[in-house]
């Protein structure tokens, strides 16, 4: 890390949710990712996306809207070993995965967890 750079890695990525709880088991069930830290008092939960990397999912507040399907929002990409068998995967535990997409030295797909938020996949070749 140079002297002067303020940043060492990415802590965590935020992705908004309806019930926390319903998302955390979701992560769960459908990703394997299991919680590292929770705060009842904020309904948030703090997931180990791997490789010192993590999701924290944050329920809404009374008030507040998600963001609008389709939107132009920042959204996880998650590395895969193998593209092809994650699809598979994701699809057998009834996720609805977009069809995986192959270009130059990457394979890839999209997903949506229950809250509609965006997810991808990539395998780097």
């Amino acid at each position: 890390m140079a002297d002067d750079a303020l940043f060492s890695s990415i802590d965590t990525v935020l992705l908004r949710v309806q019930d926390v709880g319903a998302a955390k088991s979701w992560y769960r069930d459908k990703l394997g990712m299991e919680a590292s830290y929770e705060d009842e008092a904020q309904r948030l939960v703090v997931l180990d996306a791997g490789a010192g990397t993590s999701i924290t999912l944050w329920e809404l507040k009374r008030g507040e809207t998600p963001a609008a399907p389709g939107a132009a929002t920042t959204y996880p990409i998650l590395a895969v070993e193998n593209a092809q068998y994650a699809w598979r995967a994701l699809r057998e535990r009834g996720v609805l995965v977009d069809p995986v997409t192959q270009s130059a030295g990457v394979t890839w797909f999209q997903f949506r967890d229950l809250d509609g938020n965006r997810l991808e996949a990539c395998q780097v070749h």
